[in-house]
């Protein structure tokens, strides 16, 4: 369902207050970031004021209309008059300061439109940051392509994202998904020169001889960690079958090491075994099977792949980069043959931590996610309230509408471990897997619990035999209940 907003106010500046208030408050209703409504704030601010003070003839008195929309991925305003015709392109060609241009620097994109006889609008856009905290899908059907980066044809180099190359990544994305890519700020080239220009993404992409990009991958930098999830991976359909997703996987691989990364991590696709090979063959380690986080809109094109029309599930796959050999942690013993498992094939080893009595307070957090549909408990340690307060948590989630909830329990920090894991049970969650360094220098134990009839947990492929017995442990749980 979208949802709107329109008001209309006189062209005058007394009435401009009333619009920036709706604007500020839509804003934060769509979960805008903070520093983020500052700058759509002041880019509507100027926008308006402009319309005010320019659109209609001295003296003349006319109507401004303000159309406010939502988008999953962010917020779009438009401002519409009846007023004077304006030649965009040519303003914004001119050597002129200021005004519209600087409304451009405010946002991920400033569009105008001229309609006539109906007259004119402008419109500006600001995303939602994007949800790096969050569990994500990425389809990499194009691993499925199991070429040597060797065969990478010796016209096309592989190199770091340079200024200039955003609208041919945002044109690739389009050439693979059309508009129905979920992380839709990839349609934005302001948005990508952004995100790498400011460490948040670092993009690799495959160029050719006549300087056409035919494949781009990401780095996707976690906040409050040291690590990337890799991502965002493409290659134009006129160039897959020649080992190119292969040869920027392997830069995407040293460019995390140039970063000095103590780890990174991919998603594969449990509808079919490619992806789930592709990882592990270069050198990810199995250590999570996370449920119902791919959306059902997503289809493969292979006939081999599993058809379902809930949502699907896929296995996160490790590489430690930080050279770490051991862990420290607080072993929950009923999952104690599973984590020893996932640290082995992660070729860590583990030293047990001693049990500590509960802390004079609990700790949790929540973070949701819009584009999984699903919700997170972050747990760093737990007090003689953890129940009641676990129970408050999932009240907020509940009336949230995900249809996955994941509980991550920080395995370095949280003393009383078998404790939480008990309550976790007891309200049915059941073993998902080990996320590694995922805040700061902190590994976290990952239970989860689907929320929804919406969720796939029997049409699930899995490639190794850990994988297959981790399936049959989460199924055997899913049953209990």
């Amino acid at each position: 369902m979208q949802h709107n907003i329109t008001l209309s106010i006189p062209n005058s500046v007394k009435y401009l207050p009333i619009a920036m208030h709706v604007i500020k408050e839509s804003a934060q209703i769509a979960e805008i970031h903070p520093g983020d409504i500052v700058d759509i704030v002041t880019a509507s601010r100027e926008l308006l004021f402009n319309a005010i003070r320019h659109a209609y003839p001295k003296n003349m008195h006319g109507m401004i209309d303000v159309d406010i929309m939502f988008h999953p991925h962010g917020i779009q305003i438009s401002v519409h008059d009846m007023g004077l015709p304006f030649d965009f392109d040519s303003y914004m060609a001119s050597e002129r300061q200021g005004g519209l241009k600087r409304i451009a620097e405010y946002v991920d994109e400033l569009r105008f439109t001229n309609l006539g006889r109906k007259g004119k609008s402008f419109t500006i856009f600001k995303s939602h940051p994007m949800d790096f905290d969050d569990v994500v899908f990425q389809p990499y059907s194009d691993l499925e392509d199991e070429s040597p980066a060797s065969l990478k044809p010796a016209s096309i180099q592989i190199r770091d994202y340079e200024c200039g190359d955003e609208e041919a990544i945002s044109r690739l994305i389009y050439n693979n998904y059309t508009y129905s890519y979920y992380k839709s700020l990839f349609y934005y080239p302001k948005k990508i020169r952004d995100l790498n220009e400011h460490g948040e993404i670092a993009s690799v992409v495959a160029e050719t001889r006549e300087r056409k990009i035919v494949g781009h991958f990401a780095l996707i930098m976690i906040p409050e960690a040291n690590i990337a999830e890799i991502g965002v991976a493409v290659v134009h359909p006129d160039y897959k079958g020649k080992g190119i997703m292969n040869a920027m996987l392997d830069r995407i691989q040293h460019r995390a090491k140039e970063l000095k990364l103590d780890a990174i991590f991919g998603e594969a696709l449990m509808l079919h075994p490619f992806s789930q090979r592709a990882n592990l063959k270069h050198g990810f380690g199995e250590s999570a099977l996370l449920l119902g986080v791919v959306p059902n809109t997503v289809s493969l094109t292979d006939p081999n792949a599993v058809r379902t029309e809930k949502r699907a599930a896929v296995l996160i796959g490790f590489k430690i980069l930080s050279g770490v050999s051991s862990r420290r942690i607080f072993m929950p013993q009923v999952y104690r043959e599973l984590i020893e498992k996932i640290y082995a094939n992660n070729h860590l080893e583990i030293e047990l931590a001693r049990t500590e009595k509960p802390k004079n307070d609990t700790r949790i957090t929540y973070e949701l996610s819009r584009y999984t549909q699903s919700g997170t408990l972050v747990i760093d340690w737990i007090s003689d309230d953890f129940d009641h307060m676990i129970r408050h948590y999932l009240h907020i989630l509940y009336k949230k509408h995900v249809e996955m909830i994941f509980a991550d329990i920080n395995l370095m920090k949280c003393g009383c471990i078998d404790e939480a894991m008990r309550v976790l049970l007891e309200e049915g969650f059941v073993f998902s897997g080990v996320l590694f360094y995922r805040k700061g220098e902190d590994d976290y134990v990952r239970l989860q619990m689907p929320n929804s009839d919406n969720v796939e947990t029997k049409r699930i492929v899995c490639h190794t035999e850990f994988c297959r017995n981790l399936l049959q442990k989460i199924s055997a749980e899913l049953d209990a209940f």
